[in-house]
């Protein structure tokens, strides 16, 4: 090549002229001092006309590199290129494969460059990056106008960014407008043309570019802003979404829908103008009016069971697997049931704000806006845990009214006081040691001293019954028959089998225990309640079945198991048995009223100035625990009672939860018998006897003697029925008991 060709074209030099008249002539020079044109030869100004240029394209380049050369320092390795993993979405399913919730830090979902449509492939590389199959990452023709284009206009109208610069950008720099940042951008782009195809660079594209609202991807920005999946989207929607991208207001489609809609015109004409599309496609897309999904996103339907699931992630694994490694988590919860839950647990709140005009409801708060400093709301709350009796599986849990105000889980984390719902844990370690449903009791007062005091502990309804049988004294509630049984069996005892059964809270073995007088969780209740249910066996509560990753590997997998026998199947019969009659004819009749007819056993529980309510109850397949009251122990309203507050809210929960079940019963284990009792003397029931009942009895505890007491009556000629008369009037007034307990009471 003849590198004259590129040279100036240059005129010869010019001859000499005259100096003008007038002009002083130059004298002689010294000798040994010559100015600089003295030492410029012809020769010398050819040189400098070639060196010059070459210098100081020689600095531009030695710049150049200094300044790629800073910008690399900052850039990951190329080796880190191809091990890259953007952050991507954690999504949350419930057990029939429902989706529940996305954890995410940007709203991801990958998916293959064959399943991108087409029409969206080619209208962002038509439009974003013609040359994209021609350059190596960076497109000069385009850099150079785009300079030209800006340097007209005076400031910056149009970029040129290729598309390997723009995933660049995406996958590790800023979004600042600077030199050194379009520099960096250039460079890894080139790198990433070096480590992949440009099929590959594609689909990374398409999966990371970020579309606005926290999607990132084609495929999430088509389930954020139409509720669809990528392969539902007609040509304008397609085009719509490729407009997105650019940034600033176009990442606010809601905000500024014509701009968005001008731009996605622009992606119409271009499929147009390939040949993609037919002239009257065209139009008709062009025509079409864009109709995006709701702004807000779907409701977090269970928000407490989400973030309990959370937790245990976050304990196990680190958050940076929530957040970065896009699994799929399969859970226990039935969004059925928890749709149920929520609606029957805030439609019973909202009831007891109005019809006892409760001073704070939780309306109050609705236009308030919650921040993390925020103080927690004083309406009235509650919570409501079920679990599959047989697996330990939380099928649903209402942690609160409203997580956005309050985040607190009082279904897991709050402890309160059970009250009487607690009282099957006394009963349990009485049947399970030597005593019978069948077997009287005195619902009789009880002084109880402790060191220099005496306490009476006392019936809700401050009435004695007298002699009752067990089953009885547990239906009605009658705190006095149940401080007698502790007092018996051994505080220390009933903490043992609570223990056994499921709770897992610190208990102090007083002889308050048997009235409740601990702190304990829904949770904790549900599963103690679930071990009567399985007959005897104890389950852990689980949220999780299994966590697959975005690979398909399967990373934790949990199968049911048959659980640990806490009691023999025999007690864990007689105290379900027993517990059925709280819902048939004691202290949860409502239960019934409400329509709730399947077999089912519980316990209502209400505390001291009724501050708390409670009822936790089970059928042969959930155990359900709701809990009533404000987060600062208050009285809810006077005489509210875990039969008026929290079992109507298991009644209605339970009836949508089981509504497609088939009827069953709880299964009766060899070695129990049932004979017909005496109600009054746990004798076998003669026909002298007022009242009687069928009662169960492990085999050989069953009675076996005659009432003798309504037989006397009949030959001293008493009327049995003002016998039994004068007992409710209150025959047991005259029994105190004076219990020197051995350890305190509370």
């Amino acid at each position: 090549m003849d590198d004259k060709r590129y040279l100036p074209a240059r005129e010869p030099p010019p001859k000499l002229k005259a100096v003008p008249s007038g002009a002083q002539k130059a004298g002689p020079r010294e000798k040994g001092k010559r100015g600089l044109f003295d030492i410029i030869t012809k020769s010398d100004i050819y040189f400098f006309g070639l060196a010059i240029p070459g210098f100081f394209y020689a600095f531009l380049l030695g710049i150049g590199l200094i300044i790629i050369s800073a910008a690399k320092k900052d850039l990951p390795e190329p080796a880190s290129l191809q091990t890259f993993k953007p952050p991507l979405t954690a999504k949350v399913f419930d057990r029939n494969d429902n989706l529940i919730f996305e954890f995410y830090i940007e709203r991801r979902d990958p998916v293959p460059l064959d399943s991108i449509p087409s029409d969206l492939v080619l209208a962002f590389v038509t439009v974003e990056d013609k040359r994209f199959y021609k350059h190596w990452g960076v497109s000069l023709p385009d850099v150079l106008r785009a300079l030209l284009r800006n340097i007209a206009a005076g400031r910056i109208v149009e970029g040129a960014s290729s598309i390997p610069q723009q995933l660049a950008r995406n996958m590790f720099l800023s979004f600042e407008t600077s030199l050194i940042r379009k520099i960096k951008e250039a460079v890894l782009a080139v790198q990433l043309e070096q480590m992949y195809s440009k099929e590959e660079i594609l689909e990374m594209y398409l999966n990371q570019v970020n579309f606005g609202h926290g999607a990132y991807g084609v495929e999430a920005a088509a389930q954020r802003y139409f509720d669809k999946h990528l392969n539902e989207l007609s040509t304008a929607e397609l085009c719509f979404l490729a407009a997105l991208p650019r940034g600033g207001p176009y990442h606010r489609p809601y905000d500024n829908p014509e701009m968005v809609r001008k731009r996605r015109d622009k992606f119409i004409n271009a499929l147009y103008e390939i040949k993609e599309i037919t002239a009257e496609e065209r139009d008709a897309a062009l025509a079409t009016d864009i109709k995006l999904a709701p702004r807000r996103l779907p409701p977090n339907e269970a928000p407490y069971f989400v973030e309990e699931v959370r937790r245990y992630l976050e304990r196990k694994y680190g958050s940076g697997f929530i957040y970065r490694e896009g699994v799929y988590i399969y859970t226990t919860l039935d969004l059925e049931m928890q749709r149920a839950a929520n609606k029957a647990m805030e439609e019973h709140l909202l009831g007891i704000e109005s019809s006892k005009n409760l001073k704070i409801v939780k309306a109050d708060y609705d236009t308030v806006v919650f921040t993390d400093e925020s103080p927690a709301p004083k309406y009235l709350q509650g919570a409501l845990v079920a679990i599959d009796v047989h697996t330990g599986e939380v099928l649903a849990l209402v942690g609160g009214r409203d997580y956005e105000q309050s985040s607190f889980d009082r279904a897991v984390q709050a402890k309160r006081q059970p009250g009487s719902s607690f009282k099957p844990f006394v009963y349990t370690a009485a049947l399970d040691n030597g005593f019978t449903p069948g077997d009287i009791e005195f619902d009789a007062p009880v002084l109880v001293r402790t060191g220099g005091y005496l306490y009476a502990p006392a019936n809700w309804d401050r009435k004695f019954f007298g002699p009752m049988t067990l089953r009885e004294g547990l239906a009605q509630s009658r705190n006095l028959v149940s401080v007698r049984l502790a007092r018996y069996v051994g505080p220390e005892m009933v903490v043992e089998y609570a223990h056994r059964m499921g709770i897992t809270s610190p208990l102090k073995p007083v002889l308050s225990i048997s009235l409740g007088a601990v702190e304990v969780s829904p949770l904790e209740m549900a599963t103690a309640f679930s071990t009567l249910a399985n007959g005897g066996y104890r389950v852990e509560p689980t949220f999780i079945r299994y966590i697959v990753g975005r690979d398909g590997e399967m990373i934790e997998e949990w199968y049911p198991q048959p659980g640990e026998q806490a009691l023999s199947p025999q007690t864990a019969f007689l105290v379900t048995s027993m517990m059925q009659s709280v819902i048939s004819s004691g202290t949860a009749t409502v239960i019934r009223r409400r329509g709730f007819n399947r077999v089912a056993a519980g316990k209502t529980g209400t505390t001291d100035d009724f501050t708390d309510g409670w009822f936790v109850g089970f059928t042969p397949e959930i155990a359900c625990a709701v809990w009533v009251g404000f987060d600062k122990k208050q009285t809810i309203y006077p005489g509210a009672s875990g039969g008026s507050c929290a079992a109507p809210v298991w009644a209605e929960f339970m009836k949508e939860a089981t509504k497609d079940m088939p009827q069953s019963n709880f299964k009766m284990p060899e070695g129990i018998i049932s004979r017909r009792i005496c109600t009054y003397t746990g004798q076998l029931a003669t026909s002298d006897c007022p009242q009687s009942r069928e009662e169960y009895f492990l085999e050989g505890t069953e009675p076996t003697m005659p009432c003798q007491l309504h037989r006397y009556l009949k030959l001293r000629g008493g009327s049995r029925e003002d016998f039994f008369k004068l007992d409710r009037r209150g025959y047991g007034a005259g029994l105190t008991t004076v219990i020197e307990a051995d350890t305190t009471w509370q």
